[in-house]
């Protein structure tokens, strides 16, 4: 099947964030205003036609809430997690797609998902990952507006990011670069399905957060955090990255130390991807980056390990556009497909 081409004098793009339980789209003029917007099932698990079709009708939604026509719409990008092959329009591995195969859940692997969705839709589809696309937006519409060369790092269940090198999306050889969450902080530390290898994302995700505190409070310290808890067997099940903020804003000892921790985790991750890539601005993005005191270690200990004038030059920074980084990015995909 041939590919079908942007239409490059289109007044609209629509972009598309794919998540594992949502897909949400929404229109983008070339003033950079949002005009309308829809959100539906993404059908994660439903199998790949259902989720095209899940896309299509965000789209479709999106546009007839932004009272334009499905003709004046120039491209489409869509962020995906997920290994994507951006040239060949291939998601290589996506676990958090798929469907069950005689009761086994089989996720995406080489599914040609540019191609389906653009004859689904009749209108040029680009995508990217996820992460990347995030970093995008944040570079072209946020936080990094104005520069050339950023790093993002989002902090959340996992850790994810993006790298931007001179206005251009670092994608690797193979699209799988920027695995900023896969840093090496700590060998032998941390456990992970590859082994104790002290990944960023294993140290300093949401797990890795829960199970530090918790660790700390079976050994009988007082803490705060103990009102959430029924019994010592339920520590890991109530315990939650926002309800440790909340108690190291309380002046809570035991919270503080947990996210200074975490922090300084994060802040060695900060330090290594400033000596290697030189950027101009640093973006924490996820709701974990929202946490005062995990971001204010993070910077110390940024500073205190990365070379100093490399350093000097960047500015570590939270993320601006919050949920919306995924469909501004996805936009910014579509708009440079067109240009």
């Amino acid at each position: 099947m041939s590919r079908i081409q942007p239409r490059k004098e289109a007044p609209y793009v629509v972009g598309v964030d794919l998540g594992g339980t949502n897909v949400r789209a929404a229109v983008i003029d070339r003033n950079e205003k949002l005009l309308g917007r829809a959100e539906n099932s993404s059908e994660a698990k439903g199998g790949v036609a259902r989720t095209v079709a899940a896309i299509a009708t965000a789209v479709r939604n999106a546009v007839k809430a932004a009272n334009v026509s499905i003709d004046e719409i120039g491209a489409i990008g869509v962020a995906v997690p997920g290994h994507i092959d951006v040239p060949a329009g291939m998601v290589r591995w996506a676990p958090n797609f798929g469907d069950y195969v005689d009761g086994t859940y089989v996720p995406y692997k080489d599914v040609p998902l540019r191609e389906l969705v653009e004859k689904e839709l009749g209108i040029a589809m680009v995508m990217d990952n996820d992460a990347n696309v995030a970093a995008l937006g944040e570079f072209r519409y946020g936080a990094g507006r104005g520069t050339r060369h950023l790093v993002m790092f989002t902090l959340g269940t996992g850790i994810g990011g993006g790298i931007i090198v001179d206005g251009q999306v670092l994608r690797g050889a193979t699209g799988g670069a920027a695995e900023v969450g896969h840093i090496i902080i700590a060998d032998g530390k941390g456990s992970s399905p590859n082994g104790p290898h002290g990944r960023l994302e294993v140290l300093a995700g949401r797990d890795g957060i829960v199970e530090r505190a918790a660790l700390k409070m079976e050994s009988g310290r007082d803490t705060l955090l103990w009102r959430h808890i029924t019994g010592p067997e339920a520590l890991q099940q109530f315990l939650t990255p926002k309800l440790i903020d909340q108690a190291a804003e309380e002046g809570d000892a035991l919270a503080r130390e947990v996210l200074e921790e975490i922090g300084h985790f994060v802040g060695l991750g900060i330090a290594s991807m400033v000596n290697v890539f030189n950027p101009e601005v640093v973006v924490l993005g996820g709701k974990i980056s929202n946490s005062r005191t995990l971001f204010d270690a993070a910077v110390r200990t940024a500073r205190a390990s990365a070379i100093g004038s490399i350093l000097a030059a960047a500015r570590i920074v939270r993320a601006e556009l919050g949920d919306d980084a995924g469909i501004m990015g996805a936009s910014e995909l579509a708009w440079r497909e067109m240009a």
